[in-house]
């Protein structure tokens, strides 16, 4: 792949605080979003009516969750079914753990969004883009020979983003695609 953009592009480091956030935040918010609504809210609200009814047919002696004073139960059955479900398929690439790439800030929005449709082309022609393919998209020497191993098979979710230098690509995970 060769340079398409026509006005200059240049790396920027990410910042401490956003390695950080990529290392921890998933790259799914629904995943997060669901855990909160099925893992915390809605226990909490049928637990919440179960007490009212309770309280309702038997009085404060004979609520449901009871006055033990023993403490909560805590109960390690859904975890250990979750961590039982969660067997990696080996055929997929995997996310890319340490991985990191610098940023590229480009001139213009016409640029980003160019070289956007430009990997999105890659991925539908290849099925995947690398790291390396943007750097030479962008007309920037890679500055790593393990560009070349990671990259997207889908990049759907990306979008170009304005800062105060200019445009950068918001790329998904970069996963080992070799």
């Amino acid at each position: 792949m060769g340079k398409v953009v026509t006005g200059t592009a240049k790396t920027r480091k990410k910042s401490e605080a956003k390695k950080l956030a990529n290392t921890f935040l998933p790259d799914d918010v629904t995943s997060v979003k669901s855990y909160i609504l099925m893992d915390v809210i809605v226990p909490g609200i049928k637990n919440a009516i179960a007490d009212v009814v309770s309280i309702m047919l038997f009085g404060e002696a004979g609520r449901i969750g009871g006055k033990k004073g023993n403490g909560s139960k805590v109960s390690y059955q859904r975890y250990y079914d979750d961590r039982r479900d969660d067997r990696r398929d080996y055929a997929r690439p995997r996310a890319a753990g340490g991985y990191d790439f610098d940023d590229i800030v480009f001139e213009s929005r016409g640029d980003a969004d160019l070289v956007l449709d430009q990997l999105e082309a890659a991925i539908n022609q290849f099925g995947l883009a690398s790291v390396a393919d943007l750097y030479d998209l962008a007309g920037i020497t890679s500055p790593r020979y393990t560009d070349n191993k990671y990259g997207w098979t889908d990049i759907r979710s990306a979008r170009v983003v304005r800062i105060r230098d200019g445009y950068i690509l918001q790329l998904p995970k970069a996963v080992q695609i070799t």
